[in-house]
């Protein structure tokens, strides 16, 4: 990872430097994830959603209910940056707060993984990975194929999981459907895809086509960005704000 200033120019950083920023992980991650991209951020939070690191669970586990706990916790004019599930979650915290939300920046996510088979046989997979195989061997195969930093955080982070934590996580995401609220979403957008993962560019760029004035970016790298590809993506998410809230 990049020391902060290579991140971006200093009028550029000064965004997000100055503004307060929610960044809120994927399924089977925690806050700690965000640890390299934030550590230059006095006014930066990175929360664990409930059920993740040190937050107490929710029953049953839906985005919904994500979104209402985290902005009890939210302050005025806050820039929401979510990674995957965390992406959902901040999707749905922009319908409900928009008044209290400054930008949404959409990393890695799509609206719904309910809207096509193949999605719905990944999650499948992962289901009956969770069920069948030992915590141990499901971080392992996550790993593989990623580059050398992000395979050990992807392993690291789900080993601190529980077989019960990880697999509400999935329900949580198996249960959303953000579709119907793309259009009623108001703050400035972006949504940032990795190349390597054509998982996610269908729904992404569903979220770009109907957010109003959303932007969309594509970056080399893979569903991880934010290890794969750390200094590309601060550059986009810095350049964005530096365009559209000063």
């Amino acid at each position: 990872m990049a020391h902060s200033k290579e991140h971006g120019d200093p009028e550029s950083l000064a965004v997000l430097q100055h503004h307060p920023s929610l960044w809120i992980h994927g399924a089977g991650l925690s806050g700690s994830t965000w640890r390299e991209m934030t550590r230059d951020l006095p006014n930066a939070q990175t929360p664990d959603l409930p059920g993740h690191g040190a937050a107490a669970p929710l029953s049953p586990p839906r985005v919904e209910a994500f979104a209402e706990a985290l902005l009890r916790e939210t302050p005025q004019g806050c820039i929401l940056i979510g990674h995957s599930l965390g992406g959902m979650v901040a999707l749905e915290m922009a319908t409900r707060a928009p008044s209290r939300i400054a930008a949404l920046i959409l990393v890695e996510a799509v609206p719904t993984v309910r809207d096509s088979l193949l999605k719905r046989w990944s999650a499948s997979v992962a289901a009956w990975m969770l069920s069948n195989l030992p915590l141990k061997a499901v971080a392992w195969l996550s790993g593989i194929g990623q580059p050398a930093a992000t395979r050990e955080e992807v392993r690291a982070q789900l080993m601190r999981h529980s077989r019960v934590s990880l697999s509400a996580a999935l329900d949580a995401a198996l249960h959303y459907d953000g579709r119907t609220r793309l259009a009623r979403i108001t703050v400035p957008t972006l949504v940032i895809t990795g190349r390597d993962n054509r998982a996610t560019h269908r729904g992404a760029a569903l979220i770009a086509e109907q957010v109003p004035n959303a932007t969309a970016v594509m970056l080399p790298g893979g569903h991880m960005l934010h290890w794969d590809n750390p200094v590309a993506l601060r550059r986009e998410i810095d350049g964005f704000l530096q365009q559209r809230l000063r």
